[in-house]
């Protein structure tokens, strides 16, 4: 299919087929375009019509579209820079000073960017946010920059995978009513043994420091791994790596059968601090109390030894 721009004959084209009554595909099969384009020039020309579409409005709309993108791929003249420079000074943002001098946003930005680092210190002192620091990419980009450099699942020794050696650990947090507290829990997978903590909020700091602070105690053999989803929460886990020496790795998104051993205790948990449960109300020794009832209850799939029974063995300090 040949891509091309609407001309006026092809809008008034598409108002007759909408006034007809065809749908978005029978009108780009007629014209030649692909649905989706055909549904931007709709979208582009309604108005209250008939049919809902303006061929007016839409040749309007698009002649402002274009107007815009001519500025903002125009140089700045001498005389505009140094108005620009002018209102800066003044105290105006950079978008404002755009505006007082009929220039998009993304022109000045763009010239500001193009200067001498000396020049901009030279105006940081004039501007709400002392740094100037231009933004690349969308938030969609730095959350797959982020993805990309997190160790998945797929690359955890295989003896974590088979639970051959104690000390490969799973984490997660559990949320109370409207955000009231969390508790971080994390999991040994071959025993079930847990530990539980209790933060006001789940940032990723809160999240980091009471996840070191329950595994700091334990010997280095039964700190071999730690395996987390994707919760905002868990975003330190670099820090975590550099003050643990712990390898941390990823479940993919969505996927929580990969941290089974967690999610099943989480629920075992939920005994003790049921869904829609005020967690600002609850103290450390009621998650004490908690975490020791469930590490000593019998497990069918230990023949009935409790999590402590299997792990306190491999402990250099009690339990």
């Amino acid at each position: 299919m040949a891509h091309h721009h609407f001309t006026r004959d092809d809008r008034v084209l598409l108002a007759k087929l909408k006034t007809a009554g065809l749908n978005n595909r029978s009108c780009a099969r007629i014209l030649g375009f692909h649905p989706s384009t055909v549904g931007r020039e709709l979208k582009r020309g309604t108005a209250a019509t008939s049919n809902g579409y303006s061929v007016r409005v839409a040749r309007k709309r698009v002649q402002a579209l274009r107007v815009l993108a001519n500025q903002q791929h125009r140089k700045l003249n001498q005389a505009e820079a140094e108005r620009i420079v002018a209102l800066i000074r003044q105290y105006y943002s950079p978008d404002q000073a755009g505006q007082a001098t009929g220039l998009s946003h993304s022109t000045v930005y763009r010239w500001l960017w193009s200067q001498s680092k000396a020049f901009l210190r030279s105006l940081w002192q004039y501007l709400r946010h002392p740094k100037l620091r231009r933004k690349y990419g969308t938030k969609r980009r730095e959350k797959q920059r982020e993805l990309a450099k997190k160790r998945w699942i797929d690359v955890r020794p295989q003896t974590a995978d088979d639970r051959l050696f104690y000390g490969h650990w799973e984490g997660d947090t559990v949320a109370g009513k409207d955000n009231s507290g969390y508790l971080v829990t994390l999991v040994e997978r071959k025993s079930g043994y847990a530990l539980v903590g209790h933060i006001p909020r789940a940032t990723k700091e809160n999240f980091r420091l009471e996840a070191e602070r329950l595994l700091a105690p334990l010997p280095k053999h039964l700190k071999r791994s730690l395996t987390l989803d994707n919760g905002r929460e868990m975003n330190d886990y670099e820090e975590f790596e550099r003050h643990t020496n712990i390898p941390i790795y990823f479940a993919h998104p969505y996927h929580s059968w990969e941290r089974g051993t967690n999610e099943n205790f989480n629920g075992l948990l939920r005994q003790f601090f049921p869904k829609g449960s005020d967690f600002s109300t609850i103290t450390d020794e009621q998650v004490d109390l908690a975490a020791n009832l469930l590490n000593t209850r019998p497990r069918k799939r230990h023949a009935y030894r409790s999590p402590e029974e299997l792990l306190k063995p491999y402990l250099r300090v009690a339990i």
